[in-house]
């Protein structure tokens, strides 16, 4: 155990505190801040924290369950429980539905974001020092309240309870050990106070921001008085919590269907200590007859949970006193015929049966009392005068009373309503005592009334980030919460980023395998909330991608400040003819993207006739298009044709390269201004790039705050030199729910400026042509295409063997641009250009070279996604 009395800023400490020693520590957390410190990290580092208190072999686990007891007045089993609840507490997956329930956007705690609808940003701020008056009735009070302050990116000082002052400690510690950056364990305080502390209480009560105040009545009034101008007091004073049966369950289920386990776990665990535990169980009076059995049941499942989690071995002797007072007067009472009493013989639980004006509370200590109720008025009389310390009902009832009896009871002052059995542990995202924590610990700034948001910079470029944190923080909970990565990932420390090619690369076989619905292994948590999409292609069995709805909200605001780069504004009209449906990625991520813009959409889609959409376009007039280059082209083929009025301003598109001679028809039949790439992007490894107007086709930038990017030998799995085309290999450096380490994309790719974070897309490994030692690549094909006139973007390289050579025939579709072209000029244009194709033709390589002209329209696309396939290889 720790031997010492305080933790201090990230030092544990023995000495005696004075009030001076206390206003030097609020000075010092008022210079501290949490905001360099993302919230991803925060929960990455908590997170951490929690795999520690759940493994068995941690060391300050077996020193808490084999110490705590004797200090806490609870069973180690009940210590145990404990435990497991403290490692809920900090699952990351758990936090993040409190940061969602509680703040809506965990980002707003990072900075500026901006809030669809209202068109205006929002931001979380913290309170700045905050401290916490912890509760000593449960051991995991404290570190509760601290983590929310935690959460929150305030400067914590956790004052401890006198009936606790150990465990708080364990916890700091704990929380030092998944810290080994220090990141966060020296921006928080953890310190008892002397007997006499009216002095240093009240340098509290003056200089903290905010005071978070957990005990009864006289501890929230006395750390109320006497506080400092603008000091935020939240506190969670004493409350009232009961369980409640109605007439009608009884009517339908009877007395089989009652969950006694769960009514007994709410009552012993915390030993009804906490202020959740249920002191008091209502009974209808209506089925006053069936009582005793449901207490002769109710005691079996008393004696099986004392069993397994039995009570402290020895009580206080004033709880004592409180205990026998309250058996004594049942006992009294039922003498007189007004009271039933049933216990065990060591005391170790009894359950008391009396009317509601010989209640006086209760002695908690696994102590139940039931008072029949004659119906719900008259309960919520009688609970009238009790209402500001009312907080939670664990109901047994029919879905109708939990509408009903539910309605007044809140009416009434009730601010939680559960099952039997879920009273001891509330779900992340719950209001406590009637308000939510995390909104508690913040203050709110908004900016208003912009005509265009200022963010795309930031989403897109921000400041260069440490690679290496993220990536060692990536490794870490990928192999802590993965059995896939746990076997997969050697066990290696990242101290620098390239050590990250010490790992194995992950293909898109073994994704599809490891995840639902063929297995689980990569995935580390639930898919509550998850979105997941299919991939793209054609054959095969399908694979599929899962995003954390935190994860999709990232993704949809890269692509809000994608398209707000390339011109995109709330004034917008912008119609989405990306393909629908089939569980694709494209129109709904599009689709929402443009909803954080504050455009107007027209979500047509891609799979929808051309000329319904034609239609569409001609009655709304977008001025923005978005959309596979091929259907775009279609479309101005159509408008063309018809002479129909459709002009726009902007033209994106994904999916898919453009062409030269395709972006200039765009430009003139639609007369577009800009026609630029949507991003780079796909299924599985979500947004890797984006372009801007000043970089060539096929060039994008890194989003190097989300991606890390490797261009690697498709064979051996080595680094290419820099400027060499390799295997576009990502690891994502937010995503937890699907973690992709080294995820290998099957594009070929090379870096073009690898200190300004620009790449070169070159297709598809499968579309690369291998002719003798000669490498041929689409990307090449369509730039010098590009260069002539009388083509259009659209074309197919066919790969046969004729004897013992191979054979390439390219099919181009015509253009009704420029001059018509010959076949023999393409041809010419294609050896003038692609060094390793002369070579290949010149040096008998290559047994033949075909070039077919086709009109436009003529060569089919997929059928599942639209898209012309770049590469047939027809060799055995």
């Amino acid at each position: 155990m720790i031997n010492a009395k305080h933790y201090l800023f990230g030092e544990f400490s023995d000495h005696e505190l004075t009030p001076q020693d206390l206003e030097d520590l609020v000075a010092r957390g008022q210079e501290m801040s949490l905001q360099d410190v993302p919230i991803r990290e925060i929960l990455d580092i908590l997170d951490r924290a929690g795999r520690m208190w759940r493994n068995h072999n941690y060391p300050l686990r077996r020193q808490v369950i084999e110490k705590l007891p004797s200090i806490v007045g609870f069973s180690p089993e009940m210590v145990e429980r404990g435990l497991e609840e403290l490692a809920r507490l900090l699952d990351r997956s758990e936090l993040q539905f409190k940061l969602r329930y509680d703040l809506r956007r965990s980002a707003t705690l990072d900075g500026w974001l901006w809030r669809k609808g209202y068109e205006g940003y929002i931001r979380a701020v913290p309170l700045g020092v905050v401290t916490h008056v912890s509760p000593g009735n449960v051991f995991l009070g404290a570190a509760d309240s601290l983590v929310h302050g935690i959460l929150t990116k305030n400067i914590n000082l956790v004052k401890v309870s006198k009936g606790d002052p150990v465990f708080p400690l364990l916890f700091a510690q704990s929380l030092m050990d998944a810290d080994p950056e220090r990141r966060l364990c020296p921006r928080f305080s953890i310190f008892t106070l002397p007997d006499d502390r009216t002095e240093h209480e009240d340098v509290l009560r003056r200089n903290s921001d905010g005071i978070v105040i957990w005990g009864g009545g006289e501890a929230v009034r006395a750390w109320s008085a006497r506080k400092g101008d603008g000091v935020k007091i939240i506190p969670y004073g004493p409350r009232f919590s009961f369980s409640l049966i109605t007439a009608g369950f009884l009517n339908a289920k009877g007395l089989e269907e009652i969950d006694y386990d769960g009514l007994v776990q709410d009552v012993i665990t915390w030993e009804t200590r906490a202020c959740g535990s249920p002191q008091l169980l209502f009974w209808p009076t209506l089925h006053q007859d069936k009582l005793a059995e449901f207490c002769d049941r109710l005691a079996q499942s008393f004696e099986h949970w004392n069993r397994r989690l039995p009570p402290p071995k020895e009580l206080e002797f004033d709880v004592k006193v409180e205990l026998r007072k309250e058996y004594e007067l049942t006992r009294f009472l039922a003498l007189k015929g007004m009271a039933q009493l049933m216990e065990d013989s060591e005391l170790a639980w009894s359950i008391h049966v009396r009317r509601w004006e010989d209640h006086r509370g209760s002695p908690l200590n696994r102590t139940l009392i039931i008072i029949p109720y004659p119906h719900l008025s008259a309960l919520l009389e009688w609970l009238r005068p009790l209402r500001r310390e009312l907080q939670s009902v664990g109901l047994a009832g029919l879905p109708r009373d939990f509408r009903n009896t539910g309605l007044a009871l809140s009416d009434l002052g009730v601010t939680r309503i559960t099952e039997w059995g879920e009273m001891w542990r509330p779900n992340h995202g719950s209001p406590h005592d009637g308000t939510f924590q995390l909104r508690e610990l913040v203050r709110w700034s908004v900016i208003e009334s912009l005509p265009r948001r200022f963010d795309a910079e930031r989403n897109l470029q921000p400041i260069p980030p440490s690679k290496t944190r993220k990536l060692k923080n990536l490794i870490d909970y990928a192999r802590g919460r993965s059995s896939f990565y746990q076997d997969a990932l050697p066990d290696i420390t990242i101290s620098q980023a390239r050590d990250l090619e010490k790992f194995p690369r992950l293909d898109a076989e073994t994704l599809r395998t490891n995840t639902p619905p063929a297995g689980r292994a990569l995935l580390t948590g639930p898919l509550e909330g998850a979105y997941i999409f299919a991939s793209g292609g054609s054959t095969g069995a399908p694979k599929f991608s899962f995003f954390s709805l935190e994860e999709w909200e990232e993704v949809t605001d890269i692509l809000a400040a994608i398209y707000q780069k390339a011109g995109v504004t709330k004034g917008d009209t912008v119609a989405n003819l990306f393909m629908a449906g089939n569980m694709w990625t494209s129109f709904l991520a599009a689709t929402e993207a443009l909803e954080k813009l504050g455009c107007i959409k027209l979500p047509i889609a891609g799979n929808v006739d051309v000329n319904s959409t034609l239609g569409f376009l001609t009655m709304f007039t977008p001025t923005v298009l978005l959309g596979l280059p091929s259907l775009l082209v279609r479309l101005a083929e159509l408008v063309e044709e018809r002479g129909a009025d459709l002009r726009v301003r902007t033209v994106l598109y994904g999916g898919e390269a453009m062409s030269r001679e395709a972006r200039l028809y765009l430009e003139e039949v639609l007369g577009a201004t800009t026609v630029a790439s949507a991003g780079y992007a796909s299924v599985d490894a979500g947004p890797v790039g984006y372009q801007t107007l000043d970089l060539p086709v096929g060039h994008h930038h890194l989003l190097y705050d989300y991606q890390f990017l490797e261009f690697l030998d498709p064979e051996t799995g080595e680094p290419v030199a820099d400027g060499d085309v390799g295997e576009i290999t990502v690891t994502c450096l937010r995503r937890r729910l699907m973690p992709l380490i080294r995820y290998r994309t099957g594009d070929l790719g090379r870096w073009v400026d690898s200190k300004a974070w620009v790449f070169e897309l070159k297709g598809r490994i499968g579309d690369r042509i291998r002719i003798g030692t000669a490498d041929v690549y689409p990307a090449d094909v369509a730039r010098t295409l590009d260069q002539l006139d009388g083509v259009g973007h659209i074309f197919q390289l066919i790969i046969t063997k004729q004897g013992p050579k191979d054979h390439l025939q390219i099919k181009v579709e015509r253009s009704s641009r420029g001059g018509k072209v010959s076949a023999d000029r393409v041809k010419e244009a294609l050896l003038e250009n692609l060094s390793e194709l002369e070579e290949a033709f010149r040096e008998g390589w290559l047994g033949g070279l075909e070039v077919e002209l086709m009109s436009q329209g003529s060569l089919e696309g997929v059928t599942r996604t639209g898209k012309i396939k770049a590469v047939v290889d027809l060799r055995q």
